[in-house]
């Protein structure tokens, strides 16, 4: 069988955990300022263990080594690395708040009982539905093919299962019981990025900082001495004022936005400052180049709120 067929259930798989990872980086309401610390930690660690999973099964296509030692260890690798996936998936719905269980799905619970009865000997399961017996196992060292699977021997006190593994088959299971569980954690995401950018939609960002701005701009370039300039100043001051504190309430103060605000402060107290620093000769022509950055730094603030505005107007991607 080839290494493509294996690789194509990892491919759906992966294709959602990227998509998740993508999403909790680029909404707003999965970033670090309004989600749990803790959460976003378990999410993205979660995202971090299927990638690595995702890397270590993809080759399981060109088989598994051929000598006895090496196989075995690969054959319980194998099931470990798929009992890490389910894991990871269950991660990721507990960072999100998810209720229910992602480990439902039959063919899921069929890979983790074969992971906890062979990898786990002796095994002893007296939780969930099975409520099975303890057991032990051993995995049959003349029954491991290197290119399909092998053969584990359970033993209960009073019988034994001979159960064959196959690389593909459980592969196969494990990817399409959890690519289900986080196409819902995915649809989760996209509801709750909806309900906030609807909720925080209502009040823009950009309309009250943009507000009589050029006006005020226009009026920093006044003459020394000119009661407009000194008002413009203050006036621009108090707009910066008001925004980073809606920006800090409504946890949107990024470095687009934290970046110009300095800036502009600080551009603003050296017009203050500037007949301490400066000689009369020099004094506009300083002035001059002082407000052209405040002025510039003001317009890549607003394109940004602006920006801003827009994303929160759009469905979630």
């Amino acid at each position: 069988m080839s290494r493509d067929t294996y690789n194509s259930d990892l491919k759906v798989l992966g294709e959602v955990r990227e998509r998740l990872h993508r999403k909790a980086t680029d909404y707003f309401a999965y970033d670090l300022k309004r989600w749990d610390r803790a959460k976003w930690r378990l999410f993205f660690g979660a995202t971090d263990a299927l990638l690595d999973t995702e890397f270590a099964l993809s080759n399981i296509g060109r088989g598994i080594p051929t000598d006895k030692q090496h196989s075995i260890l690969t054959c319980y690798g194998y099931l470990q690395a798929l009992y890490i996936q389910q894991d990871a998936v269950a991660s990721i719905w507990k960072a999100l708040g998810l209720s229910g269980d992602p480990l439902s799905d039959t063919k899921v619970q069929h890979v983790r009982e074969l992971r906890n009865r062979i990898a786990g000997h002796p095994a002893r399961t007296d939780h969930g539905p099975a409520k099975k017996r303890p057991s032990s196992a051993i995995i049959n060292l003349q029954e491991i093919d290197s290119s399909t699977g092998f053969r584990a021997v359970i033993y209960y006190d009073d019988e034994m299962d001979v159960v064959s593994v196959s690389f593909r088959e459980l592969l196969a299971e494990n990817c399409a019981g959890l690519t289900s569980s986080l196409l819902e954690a995915e649809r989760l995401m996209a509801r709750s990025e909806a309900n906030f950018r609807k909720n925080e939609r209502r009040q823009s960002l950009a309309a009250p900082f943009e507000n009589g701005l050029t006006y005020t701009l226009e009026k920093l370039r006044c003459g020394a001495g000119d009661s407009r300039r000194e008002m413009a100043i203050r006036m621009l001051g108090n707009s910066i004022d008001k925004l980073e504190a809606q920006l800090e309430e409504r946890a949107f103060s990024y470095e687009a936005s934290t970046h110009p605000i300095a800036a502009i402060r600080a551009g603003l107290k050296l017009g203050e400052r500037l007949h301490e620093i400066s000689d009369d000769d020099g004094l506009e022509q300083t002035w001059w180049v002082i407000s052209e950055g405040i002025a510039s730094h003001a317009r890549n603030l607003l394109n940004h709120l602006v920006a801003l505005d827009a994303k929160l107007a759009e469905a979630p991607a």
